[in-house]
C-alpha cells in the first residue's frame, strides 16, 4: 500500500524535485514517476480532505450550535445561580430569623422554667417546713398518746378487775336471786295452799254461818215458845256468828297482807334484777368503750 503524505510534504517534494531537475536531466522522469505514483494517492487524499472538510464544517456548525447552547445554558445557569444565591440568602435570612426566634423562645422558656422551678422550690420548701412542723406535732402527739395509752391500760386493768369483781358479785347475786326465786316459789306454793285452806275454812265458816242464820230465823218464827234452852242456843248462835265474822275478817286481812308481802317481794326481786343488770351492762359497755379507745390509740400509734 502507498504511504499517505500531507499536501505540504507533497509541495516540498515537488519543489525539491524541481531544483534537482536543473542539475540533473532525469528529474522529469522522476517527477513523472512521482506524479504517476501519487496520482491515485492524491485523489484519495482529496476525497478524504473533502470528507474531513465537510466533517469539520459540520463539526464547526455543531460546535457553533453547541457553543450557542452552552452560552444559553451558561446564561440560564448564571440566572439559576443568581436565583439560588437569592434563595440561599433568603434561606440564610430565614434561618437566622428562625434561629433568633428559637433563641428568643428558648430564653423565654428557660426564664419560665426558672420561674417555675423557683416557685416549685418555694412550694417544696414550704411543704418541707409544714411536714417538719407536722412531724414535730406528731412526735408530741405520740408522747401524749403513749401517756394516754398507759393510762388507758391502767384504766382497762382496773375496769377488768372491777368487771371480774362485778361478775363474781353478779354470780353471787344470781345465786341469791335463784334462792330467792326458789323461796318465792315455795312461798307462792305455801301461799296457794294457805289460800286454798283459807278458802275452805271460809267456805266452812260461811256454811256454818248460814246454818246459824237459818237456825236463828227458825228460832225467831212467831208462835214458837222461847224456852231457856232456846235462849241459850240463840246466845250461842249469836256468839258463834260474831266469832265467825271476826274470823272471816281476820282471814281476809291475813290474805291481803300475804298478797301485799308477795307483791313487795316480787317488786324487790325485780328491782334487784334490774339494778344488777343495769350495773353489769354499764360495766360491760364502759369496758368495751375503753377497749375500743385503747385499740384505736394503738392503731394510731
Amino acid at each position: 500500500p502507498s504511504r499517505k503524505i500531507s499536501s505540504t510534504a507533497f509541495g516540498r517534494q515537488l519543489l525539491h524535485n524541481s531544483n534537482l531537475s536543473s542539475s540533473n536531466g532525469s528529474t522529469e522522469d522522476l517527477f513523472r514517476d512521482s506524479i504517476d505514483s501519487c496520482d491515485i494517492d492524491i485523489n484519495e487524499k482529496v476525497t478524504s480532505l473533502e470528507k474531513k472538510v465537510a466533517e469539520l464544517e459540520n463539526e464547526i456548525l455543531m460546535n457553533s450550535d453547541l457553543k450557542s447552547r452552552l452560552k444559553q445554558d451558561n446564561t440560564q445557569l448564571v440566572h439559576r445561580v443568581h436565583e439560588l444565591e437569592e434563595q440561599l440568602k433568603d434561606q440564610e435570612t430565614r434561618a437566622e430569623q428562625n434561629l433568633l426566634e428559637g433563641l428568643r423562645r428558648h430564653r423565654e422558656a428557660y426564664s419560665k422554667m426558672e420561674r417555675d422551678m423557683s416557685t416549685q422550690t418555694e412550694l417544696l420548701s414550704n411543704r418541707v417546713k409544714q411536714l417538719e412542723e407536722e412531724n414535730s406535732e406528731m412526735a408530741l402527739n405520740m408522747c401524749r398518746l403513749k401517756s394516754q395509752t398507759e393510762k388507758l391500760d391502767e384504766e382497762k386493768q382496773r375496769m377488768t378487775d372491777k368487771l371480774e369483781d362485778t361478775s363474781l358479785r353478779l354470780r353471787d347475786e344470781m345465786d341469791l336471786y335463784r334462792k330467792i326465786m326458789d323461796k318465792l316459789k315455795q312461798n307462792r306454793l305455801q301461799f296457794q295452799k294457805e289460800k286454798e285452806a283459807m278458802q275452805e275454812l271460809i267456805e266452812d265458816l260461811r256454811r256454818e254461818l248460814e246454818h246459824l242464820q237459818l237456825f236463828k230465823l227458825e228460832a225467831e218464827k212467831p208462835g214458837r215458845s222461847r224456852t231457856s234452852s232456846t235462849s241459850l242456843a240463840d246466845f250461842n248462835c249469836r256468839t258463834r256468828e260474831v266469832e265467825l265474822e271476826y274470823e272471816v275478817k281476820r282471814l281476809k286481812q291475813e290474805n291481803q297482807k300475804l298478797r301485799e308481802q308477795n307483791d313487795e317481794l316480787n317488786g324487790q326481786i325485780l328491782s334487784l334484777s334490774l339494778f344488777e343488770a343495769k350495773n353489769l351492762f354499764a360495766t360491760q359497755t364502759k369496758a368495751q368503750s375503753l377497749a375500743a379507745e385503747i385499740e384505736n390509740a394503738s392503731r394510731d400509734q
